[in-house]
């Protein structure tokens, strides 16, 4: 069987979706740990929820408007932004071991492979 392009750039949107979807989820329990906390702590973690809804929803609407399409910015717009929102959840939670290690890299392990999807489907558009 071989896979088309279009099927890699559409199943990395999917992935992206997915994970932004799962984020949103995290957004929401950020703010319910906030309203625990008062003062300063209860707006950094309102802030920080605010943060994670925002990129939540960037990821998911550049990959189903432009990764889906297999889109030269699109693909660098999601590789960028979602590589590094990863990056700091396992440097700053993951590796200093505030989570189990299975639990943690579930969401950059969705990040990788929709990275390497559209990575395989603009580089065939590329040639």
């Amino acid at each position: 069987m071989i896979v088309t392009t279009r099927f890699l750039s559409r199943s990395a949107a999917l992935l992206y979706a997915a994970w932004g979807a799962f984020h949103i989820y995290v957004s929401w329990q950020i703010t319910m740990l906030a309203l625990d906390e008062h003062g300063i702590a209860q707006g950094r973690l309102l802030q920080l929820a605010a943060y994670m809804l925002s990129i939540s929803l960037f990821a998911i609407v550049v990959a189903l408007w432009r990764v889906a399409k297999n889109d030269r910015l699109g693909f660098w717009l999601n590789l960028a932004v979602v590589g590094w929102a990863d990056a700091v959840w396992v440097l700053v939670v993951v590796l200093p071991g505030y989570v189990p290690l299975v639990r943690g890299l579930l969401p950059p392990a969705v990040f990788v492979l929709a990275a390497c999807l559209s990575t395989m489907a603009y580089r065939r558009s590329a040639r």
